[in-house]
């Protein structure tokens, strides 16, 4: 009998180590042609994000050239030095046919010129307009000008020829010593560059966005064709905007997120990045097919396996569920595991229909958080929501119980009434204005009392309209919800 039984057990522990050992090579198996697929379009997305930017780099090149020859043409700086105000002068038919002389020999679609000492905007046709800070369509030019190189590439909508959208090449003019005269540039409608890039979308089932990263902004803000803004890019191919202006240097980036494969490559002359991203779903799905079949025995122990150890990995989640919820970056709870807390805390009272407790609920986020990021980088924004959180930890002590509730904003409840809790925000905000920063740190807050009879959204509710009227007094500064003043 004890025999039968050691038998038993025997085949049942051969059974397994031959099911362990053949879903094993079937997991080999699959593991290995699904990493040669990636491989292959980690290749494919690498090479042809170099293509593309290859060939708008020889686009491109001829509308720099010839901007830049007439940046630096003796003709163009004498011309400055003796422009007036009469725009139909003989010396400004000279200028407009210069433009002209280029515009035809190019075949480009505008050559123009603005002159930094009378904002005329000169084109091949004569005069466009005068140019003015107040003007939406004229802030490229200001934009340029701060930027401080000798020109930049960008795309936008051309006022001559009914406000087409071109890609553009301004280039510096600088006279004898060395101040700025105004800035020449060619403009080409972008047919010809998108449809280059089509063909190549096309020919390897790909998808393809451009990114200005360095440019000067204008009035065109919106997307066209492939030539993407960072967000309408990032929403396309399921990518953060901080990847789709990461500074990738000369030899760019190819990462691997589930089946899709994404490769950023700069353009340093263009001041682009190209986003070129491979979804190889359908590849993988088509070359293991009968592979998914044979890892049947492997799912049948893996199911096994999570129904016996179920409980205790539940047992582990819970151990870790803090550590899990803690925001890593500024060591605050994340939003989850606060309204957790909260409503742990709250669940009593919740259940008597006790309206009002001795606490307060706030929340804040850094005013023009946006502006540290395009202003020093995201690295340095990072350090900004660092020190914020170190702040408010100082602050509250163990008076209260924060989160970092997304980004820039922060939520905490203080145990004290909303007074108290105005007194507190108030020092630490007048704490961080006081630290050593490149730019003045602040924030915006609106306290609320803990109602406890309403959810942490409906609370939460009351303190963000109390952030409201914050935002509308001006920012940098905190203000208590009250019923009748702010409702």
């Amino acid at each position: 009998m004890k025999k039968k039984n050691y038998t038993a057990i025997a085949n049942i522990v051969i059974i397994i180590l031959i099911v362990v050992v053949f879903a094993g090579i079937q997991f080999n198996e699959f593991s290995f042609y699904k990493e040669t697929a990636r491989n292959q379009a980690q290749n494919d997305v690498g090479l042809t994000s170099i293509d593309i930017k290859s060939r708008i780099t020889s686009i491109s090149s001829e509308q720099r050239v010839a901007s830049q020859m007439m940046a630096n043409d003796i003709f163009l700086k004498e011309w400055c030095n003796k422009e007036t105000s009469d725009v139909n002068s003989e010396h400004a038919k000279q200028l407009y046919g210069y433009l002209n002389e280029y515009k035809e020999k190019y075949n480009y679609d505008v050559v123009f010129f603005v002159s930094n000492k009378t904002y005329n905007y000169y084109y091949d046709g004569g005069l466009n307009k005068v140019i003015s800070k107040d003007d939406d369509f004229d802030i490229w030019y200001f934009n340029f000008l701060d930027l401080n190189q000798e020109y930049d590439i960008q795309i936008d909508h051309d006022e001559v020829n009914d406000f087409s959208v071109t890609l553009f090449v301004n280039c510096l003019v600088l006279n004898e010593a060395g101040d700025i005269a105004g800035v020449v540039g060619v403009g080409q409608k972008i047919d010809d560059f998108e449809s280059s890039v089509n063909e190549i979308i096309e020919s390897f089932d790909i998808n393809v966005c451009i990114v200005n990263t360095g440019n000067a902004h204008n009035s065109f803000t919106g997307s066209s064709g492939v030539y993407k803004t960072a967000e309408d890019a990032a929403n396309e191919l399921g990518i953060s905007k901080e990847d789709v202006l990461m500074d990738v240097g000369s030899n760019g980036h190819v990462w691997t997120n589930g089946n899709k494969i994404t490769s950023v490559q700069k353009n340093e002359d263009l001041k682009w990045n190209i986003i070129v991203q491979k979804d190889i779903s359908d590849e993988i799905s088509e070359l293991l097919k009968r592979s998914y079949m044979r890892v049947t025995f492997l799912i049948i122990i893996i199911v096994l396996y999570i129904l016996v150890s179920f409980t205790f990995l539940k047992k582990i989640r819970d151990l870790n569920s803090i550590a899990e919820n803690t925001d890593e970056f500024t060591g605050l709870f994340n939003n989850k595991l606060f309204k957790e807390r909260f409503d742990k805390r709250h669940n009593a009272k919740l259940k008597k229909h006790v309206k009002e407790t001795a606490g307060s609920l706030f929340i804040l986020d850094v005013d023009d958080f946006k502006s540290f990021n395009d202003t020093f980088g995201h690295l340095y924004g990072n350090t900004v929501l660092k020190t914020m959180a170190n702040e408010l930890k100082d602050s509250v002590g163990d008076d209260g119980e924060l989160c970092r509730w997304g980004g820039d904003e922060f939520v905490g409840e203080i145990y004290e009434e909303p007074e108290i809790a105005l007194s507190i925000l108030n020092g630490a905000l007048e704490n961080l204005k006081h630290k050593d920063t490149k730019m003045p740190i602040t924030f915006s807050c609106g306290i609320c009392k803990i109602d406890s009879r309403l959810s942490l959204a409906d609370n939460l509710k009351m303190a963000d309209k109390a952030l409201y009227k914050s935002k509308e007094k001006g920012k940098k500064c905190c203000t208590i919800w009250e019923r009748n003043g702010n409702e």
